[in-house]
């Protein structure tokens, strides 16, 4: 017997990052993407291993987009079948799901078995209860099984699974199942070591030899473990953090006249067009001032850009991050300005500074609060110094320009008028330039 079948995960239609209505569309056309693909290759069937939504409560147009993708398949006589996963399942409250409602409409087969006692049953997907187990595909010759999310539970539920399927084996070859699918809204521990919780590799040992191909979803990262657990990955880069990886879906070619022992399998991963995504750092350590600081990140924008003209078709996501310790007072930063630096060059759809560097922030060494040689005012004249001593425009001049601030403070504490204040700050600003003027 041979089929072919397209294996997509994660694919978060109806999300609008960053505020853009581009980026919104940019997911339902990655999943149009895959979903075209599969008419294409003229699949048995189709099927996706959870989050086609990005969260429970879409907007009608998420709804128009996923019912038209899933209605083309249904058109060509390909099945659809899903899982619900952690972004799509409905609240407790509502009852029922937008997937249960495409499943409703006959576009998706939504697969929701009846658990008792942590095992789930043996039972045929049904359009009537829209529950069950399996579709059986091929002239039964196919089973697909599958789990919706289950958060902690799933290896739980997992081993109830295998307790099921080992039970109903001999039943299956006697009907003629030659292919098993099982479809889990999961991942497997350390794949991403800050997603913790997940099955580990032996919580999948009891699977093994009851069904022939895991099709995963839930880590956007694409993976493949001993040509048995698949991770395809997101068609769309869900986080900036994911952009390096090549993420996608699977073609996949079965034939199960093999000899025993050999897979049954061939899955091709395909990374799908997507928005490209470019990121990069900027080190902002050793940069004296601000005008350094625009004349180093204005030389790095055009370096990337340089670097990345022959590849961007489409306009990208520009995300770029501040690293390393300031040498000024960070506020000084315009990140319009650096927004537009980047815009300049890059033309990208969205522009994006994040700030991950540290402020040279006041730690004062050395001082004992209890002291009692150490009186307020000298205490608040060190603060002071330390501060701006950490600040290159004024590391020279420390001393006087910490001098200056204290005897501001003095004055507002003493009801000093605004106009005499600004007065005197500006003579004594006047001052310490003329006797440093390489910090104007």
């Amino acid at each position: 017997m041979r089929a072919t079948f397209v294996h997509t995960a994660d694919n978060h239609l109806g999300y609008e990052q960053y505020g853009s209505r581009e980026r919104f569309d940019d997911f339902a056309k990655a999943f149009l993407h895959v979903v075209d693909d599969a008419i294409a290759r003229r699949a048995d069937f189709f099927v996706v291993s959870g989050d086609l939504f990005n969260k429970r409560s879409i907007d009608a147009q998420t709804l128009i987009q996923a019912r038209e993708a899933l209605q083309r398949l249904a058109d060509a006589g390909i099945p659809a079948i899903g899982i619900a996963g952690n972004h799509d399942r409905s609240y407790y409250r509502d009852g029922i799901s937008w997937l249960q409602f495409l499943s409703y409409l006959g576009v998706l087969k939504l697969l929701n078995p009846i658990v008792r006692d942590g095992a789930p049953e043996l039972a045929e997907w049904s359009q009537q209860t829209m529950q069950g187990l399996y579709v059986p595909l091929k002239d039964g010759q196919i089973r697909v099984y599958g789990l919706p999310w289950y958060g902690a539970s799933t290896a739980r539920v997992m081993r109830g699974l295998a307790e099921t399927l080992e039970a109903g084996r001999a039943a299956e070859d006697a009907a003629g199942v030659e292919y098993r699918v099982l479809l889990l809204h999961t991942g497997v521990e350390g794949i991403l070591p800050q997603l913790q919780g997940l099955p580990t590799r032996a919580d999948f040992e009891p699977l093994r030899g009851l069904v022939d191909y895991v099709a995963l979803g839930h880590v956007h990262k694409p993976y493949e473990i001993d040509n048995w657990l698949f991770n395809p990955g997101s068609t769309e880069t869900w986080g900036a953090e994911e952009s390096a990886w090549d993420r996608g879906y699977y073609a996949v070619q079965v034939d199960t006249d093999v000899a025993p022992g050999e897979p049954k399998q061939r899955a091709e991963h395909i990374t799908n067009p997507r928005r490209p995504f470019v990121r990069f750092s900027f080190r902002v350590d050793g940069l004296s001032d601000p005008d350094s600081f625009y004349e180093h990140f204005e030389r790095l924008v055009l370096q990337q850009a340089r670097e990345h003209a022959a590849t961007l078709t489409r306009k990208p996501v520009v995300d770029v991050a501040l690293t390393g310790v300031f040498a000024f007072d960070a506020g000084a930063i315009e990140r319009t300005r650096l927004e537009e630096l980047v815009k300049e060059q890059f033309h990208p759809l969205i522009a994006r500074i994040h700030d991950s560097a540290r402020s040279n922030a006041y730690e004062l060494d050395g001082v004992d609060e209890d002291d009692e040689r150490a009186d307020r005012q000298g205490l608040e004249l060190r603060v002071f110094e330390d501060l701006l001593a950490r600040d290159a425009r004024y590391q020279t001049q420390a001393g006087a320009w910490a001098a200056t601030l204290s005897a501001m403070k003095r004055m507002a504490l003493d009801g000093e008028s605004p106009e005499n204040i600004a007065l005197a700050l500006r003579t004594a600003r006047a001052h310490l330039l003329n006797q440093a003027p390489t910090l104007e």
